[in-house]
């Protein structure tokens, strides 16, 4: 598996590296934007260990920017332990979130469980991610991809068409934040966490005519979210 080290720590990247090969892996580091962008539009990256010290744009825009453009696994690497800087990361789409400085086993635990729900997630999109059409709407799972009544199509990002494709799943039904949370994003112990309604705010803006005014995915006050067809 090649691993790519985002940070402008040299020397802490340098001791990951020599972990990460000596297990097994192959490593590659890269210190600012333009090297990780060339990395990763080569295509043969499997993770990305993101450090909030990246040179040039920051460690948290590039992990946005990755986000929206590849499908590979993020884990984010934070000098802080406020709950807030790890939201954050997630919310810009990081898979995990890890403090530096680590335990050497913490962090190959972490990259092994982040790979298995990858592997996990690439069995369902070719097992039970299958086209749905309800209402106005038609999900292409290997696109990740939604049109809307029949014409008007949008891209969604990895995480969008999970969530999407979870509420259409299971249309009508009121499901919570915290539901949301475990089914979508795999988080048992995130409280307080924003990361729902921000991706609720962004299909809005995707599929509904006005997004101040959903038709589709409702807001039921005090309990969640439910998809109307």
């Amino acid at each position: 598996m090649h691993i790519l080290i985002a940070s402008g720590d040299v020397i802490h990247a340098r001791m990951t590296r020599f972990l990460l090969e000596d297990v097994g892996y192959t490593a590659d580091h890269q210190t600012d934007e333009h090297g990780v962008r060339r990395k990763l539009k080569h295509g043969d990256v499997d993770l990305v260990l993101m450090d909030e010290d990246c040179p040039d744009v920051g460690g948290y825009e590039l992990c946005s920017e990755t986000r929206s453009r590849y499908h590979t696994p993020i884990v984010f690497l934070s000098e802080s332990c406020a709950v807030a800087d790890r939201v954050r990361a997630l919310k810009l789409g990081a898979d995990d979130v890890l403090q530096k400085p680590y335990n050497p086993n913490e962090l190959l635990a972490r990259i092994e469980a982040v790979m298995r729900r990858y592997g996990d997630e690439d069995l369902r999109i070719h097992t039970a991610y299958h086209p749905i059409t309800v209402g106005p709407l038609n999900l292409d799972p290997v696109q990740r991809r939604v049109v809307i009544h029949g014409r008007r199509e949008q891209t969604l990002t990895e995480r969008e068409f999970q969530l999407l494709y979870y509420l259409v799943q299971n249309a009508s039904c009121v499901l919570s934040s915290r539901q949301l949370l475990q089914k979508v994003w795999g988080l048992d112990d995130v409280t307080d966490s924003n990361l729902v309604p921000v991706y609720i705010g962004r299909l809005r803006r995707k599929i509904e005519e006005d997004p101040l005014k959903p038709h589709h995915i409702i807001h039921v006050r005090d309990l969640g979210y439910s998809f109307r067809p």
